[in-house]
């Protein structure tokens, strides 16, 4: 089903803009290319992007049978991209749980789960102007919607949430994000996404400076770092890949 832009703006609560898109290479970078233009939130919104990214560069399938999108917000109290992160993932759980009757979770730092299985990522971004100082900040959301058919690579470890109408997705995934970002320094809002995650007390592995290590994940900091207990050795991760390992 394509987005339809008039439902999705019927359907928001908050001022914003939408743009939408039958196909673009990638919703975040489109949003980073207007970033000096735009005012207010914007949102662009895309059936299929022909150039997706997920973290650390890498391509994030984006079949037309799915949502993909980023919003664009004006940077007044965002100070970094983890808190924002953090609140995109408590939106996308809450809106898939409300138009579907399903109960995602979190993966830290930025993958929403179905039944032990990735169903949507998340990419949030900060962007600078030529002096480095931030311009906006942004934060991309895929969605695995009808998707039945995946890489070779990821296909055991990728789920799909179902038929939901992606206009009315778009629309709930960002109304509940802008109500987050109104006070991104509410404890509730970490609250609500360490609740969703199921890392903690799971047996992870990492990537530190001195190789792969082997912790337990004890606890979601309130600047949405992960604690890690590595023999009776505890450490905050701010970011990177983990794994859960299988036991």
């Amino acid at each position: 089903m394509p987005l339809n832009r008039e439902k999705i703006e019927k359907n928001i609560t908050n001022p914003v803009t939408v743009r939408t898109f039958s196909e673009i290479g990638s919703t975040n970078d489109e949003a980073k290319r207007r970033a000096g233009q735009d005012a207010g939130i914007v949102l662009y919104a895309a059936d299929s992007q022909s150039a997706g990214r997920g973290r650390r560069g890498r391509s994030f399938f984006s079949p037309p049978t799915g949502l993909y999108m980023t919003l664009s917000l004006p940077v007044g109290g965002i100070a970094d991209t983890q808190r924002l992160t953090c609140a995109a993932g408590v939106a996308v759980c809450g809106a898939i749980a409300e138009l579907s009757g399903l109960s995602p979770c979190v993966k830290w730092v930025n993958d929403v789960y179905l039944d032990g299985k990735k169903a949507a990522g998340i990419l949030a971004e900060l962007v600078t102007d030529a002096q480095n100082r931030p311009l906006r900040a942004i934060v991309g959301v895929g969605v695995n919607l009808t998707t039945s058919v995946f890489p070779a690579e990821f296909a055991d470890r990728a789920a799909s949430v179902g038929d939901v109408d992606p206009s009315l997705l778009c629309a709930a995934i960002t109304d509940r994000l802008i109500g987050l970002c109104r006070n991104l320094n509410d404890p509730a809002v970490m609250e609500r996404y360490k609740a969703l995650n199921f890392v903690i007390g799971q047996q992870i592995a990492y990537d530190g400076r001195d190789g792969e290590h082997t912790a337990t994940a004890v606890d979601i900091a309130p600047d949405g770092s992960l604690i890690v207990d590595e023999n009776g050795t505890k450490e905050s991760l701010r970011s990177g890949e983990i794994s859960i390992i299988l036991l």
